[in-house]
C-alpha cells in the first residue's frame, strides 16, 4: 500500500490474505478521494476476473463479509455499491468470458481497477484496462485523487506471459510484492487459518497458533501434485509446460545480483568472448574473496568479431572503471579453427588487435552448465560466490531467469541442448566460459604465468591439462 507504482500485483500462496488486501486497499482509495464540488466522495472501480461465477463465489462474498453494512450488490448492475458519510464507491464486477465482456470492461470511465487472479487472464488487456483508469471522477468534478491498477494472485508457471512480464521484462510501472510460501518460517495470515476456539485465544504471533494456521497449508501439501503445491502452498514459480530454464533451480535473482559493482584493484580483468555472427562477451573479475563478480554485458549482432571489437569491447573497456587495469580473455575454444577464406584464427584476430586471450578448457555443454551450478551454488560468509550487475548484465539476468531454456520435444521431453536463441544462449556461453576459467583454474594458471612475466601473458597454446 505504500508503494506508488501505477501498477502493483501480489503473488502469494492461496490463503494468504491477498483478497482481503485489496478489498481494503480499494476502500482506502475511496475515502482518500478528494470531495467534488457537492462535498461528495466519487470513485468507480472495476473488479476484474475470468469468470462471473468466480466473482461472485470468491471476491462477491469477501466483500460482503469485510464491508457489511457500507455495501449493497444491486444483482442487475452486477455492481457493489459502497456508502457511508460523505463517500459514494462503486465497485463493478466485470468477468472476461467473451469478447463482449472485454468490449464492455474498455469502454468504461474509471478511478483504478483491480485484477482478480490475473494470471487467469490475458495479459494483453491490461494496456486497455490501464488507459480506462483515471477517467473518473471527471475534472468537473475534481479529478482522481488516485487512480491506477492493482492484481493479485498465485504463482505462474516459468515461461507464461505473466512470468515474463513478473521476472523478465517488467514495464517501468509495475511493482511486484512476492508474499512467502505458506510453510516458510515467516508465512503470513497463519494466525487466521484453521483456527480453533482455544488458537483462538492465544495471542497473535503465538507459536502454537502459527502452528495451527500452518496446518493448513500442511493438509494441501499432501493432497495435491507437486506442481500444484509448488505454485500455490510453496509460492514458487511452476514447472513450465513449454520448456525448462536452464538455470531454474540454481539462480536466484535476490541472491545471485548485485549494483554498481566496482573492480578490486590489484586483480585482473577477465573478458569471456562468445563467437560467430552474433559475437558476445562479458567482464568480469575474481576477487581477493574468490567471488566471481559479473560487472558488464557487450552483446553485438549480425557483425563480425573485429567490428564487435571496434564498436563494443574496445569502447568498454576504455570506461574509467576499467582504463588501465590488466586484463585477459577467454574464448570459445571452436575460436581457434581457421576460416575456409582466412588464414586466420578468430584467437589470431584478437592477438593482432592486442588481447592476451585463451581457449576455455572445453566445449562440452555439460561441463560448462556445471561450472555454472558449481558458483551459483557455492557461498563465502552466507553470500553468494556469483555476483552479477543487474543493471549493467540485464540481458544476461533474464537470460538465466529464464530466457535461457531447454525446449520441449513434440514427445514432450526435453531437449538435451538448450535452445540456441541470441542473445539469451549466446550470453550464457560467454558467462560458461568465464566460469569454467575460475572454476577449472584456469585463473590460477594465468596468475602464474603474469608473476613471472610481470604482465598480462601474451596468447599462447594452452593444453587443457594445465588447469585441469
Amino acid at each position: 500500500m505504500k508503494s506508488q507504482a501505477f501498477f502493483r500485483t501480489i503473488l502469494g500462496p492461496v490463503g494468504s490474505g491477498k483478497t482481503t488486501g485489496c478489498i481494503f486497499e480499494l476502500l482506502r482509495r475511496a475515502i482518500e478521494q478528494a470531495p467534488a464540488p457537492d462535498g461528495v466522495r466519487y470513485t468507480r472501480f472495476a473488479i476484474v476476473r475470468q469468470t462471473l461465477k468466480q466473482l461472485k463465489d470468491t471476491v462477491l462474498k469477501d466483500i460482503e463479509q469485510w464491508l457489511e453494512g457500507i455495501c449493497k450488490y444491486k444483482v442487475t448492475d452486477n455492481t457493489i455499491y459502497i456508502e457511508f458519510g460523505d463517500v459514494r464507491s462503486e465497485w463493478l464486477l466485470i468477468p472476461l468470458e467473451n469478447p463482449e465482456d472485454v468490449r464492455r470492461l474498455l469502454s468504461m470511465q474509471l478511478t483504478g481497477a483491480w485484477m482478480s487472479e490475473s494470471i487467469e487472464m490475458d495479459p494483453g488487456v491490461v494496456p486497455g484496462l490501464s488507459g480506462r483508469c483515471g477517467r473518473y471522477p471527471n475534472a468537473k468534478m475534481g479529478g482522481c485523487t488516485w487512480h491506477g491498477v492493482i492484481a493479485d494472485t498465485n504463482f505462474p508457471t516459468e515461461g507464461s506471459d505473466w512470468h515474463r512480464l513478473f521476472e523478465l521484462e517488467t514495464p517501468s510501472e509495475w511493482q511486484i510484492f512476492k508474499q512467502p510460501g505458506g510453510l516458510d518460517d515467516d508465512a503470513e495470515n497463519l494466525d487466521w487459518l484453521t483456527q480453533t476456539p482455544e488458537t483462538m485465544k492465544l495471542p497473535l504471533g503465538h507459536p502454537d497458533r502459527r502452528a495451527q494456521g500452518r496446518k493448513y497449508y500442511q493438509r494441501l501439501s499432501e493432497g495435491n501434485s507437486p506442481d500444484w503445491v509448488e505454485r500455490y502452498v510453496h509460492a514458487r514459480y511452476g514447472n513450465d509446460p513449454s520448456g525448462s530454464a536452464v538455470f531454474r533451480t540454481t539462480f536466484k535473482r535476490g541472491f545471485h545480483l548485485g549494483h554498481n559493482l566496482t573492480p578490486i584493484d590489484g586483480y585482473p580483468l577477465i573478458i569471456s568472448q562468445d563467437f560467430g555472427r552474433n559475437p558476445c562477451a562479458l567482464i568480469g573479475q575474481l576477487d581477493h574473496r574468490g567471488r566471481l563478480l559479473v560487472f558488464e554485458e557487450l552483446a553485438s549482432t549480425d557483425m563480425g568479431l573485429e567490428l564487435h571489437i571496434q564498436r563494443a569491447l574496445r569502447p568498454a573497456l576504455w570506461d574509467k572503471r576499467f582504463i588501465g587495469r590488466s586484463v585477459y580473455l577467454i574464448g570459445d575454444p571452436a575460436g581457434r579453427q581457421r576460416s575456409t577464406s582466412y588464414e586466420e584464427t578468430s584467437f589470431d584476430l584478437l592477438k593482432r588487435n592486442g588481447f592476451s586471450c585463451y581457449p576455455a578448457p572445453t566445449n562440452d555443454i555439460d561441463k560448462r552448465i556445471r561450472a555454472v551450478e558449481a558458483l551459483l551454488l557455492q557461498q563465502e560468509d552466507g553470500g553468494p560466490m556469483l555476483i552479477i550487475d543487474e543493471d549493467r548484465c540485464p540481458m544476461l539476468v533474464r537470460a538465466l531467469s529464464g530466457m535461457y531454456r531447454y525446449a520441449k520435444k513434440r514427445s514432450g521431453e526435453l531437449n538435451v541442448l538448450p535452445d540456441k536463441t541470441h542473445p539469451w544462449s549466446d550470453l550464457a556461453d560467454a558467462l560458461q566460459y568465464m566460469c569454467l576459467a575460475v572454476h577449472g583454474g584456469l585463473t590460477d594458471y594465468v596468475a602464474r604465468r603474469m608473476t613471472m612475466q610481470g604482465s598480462v601473458p601474451q596468447v599462447a597454446p594452452v593444453g587443457a591439462a594445465a588447469w585441469t
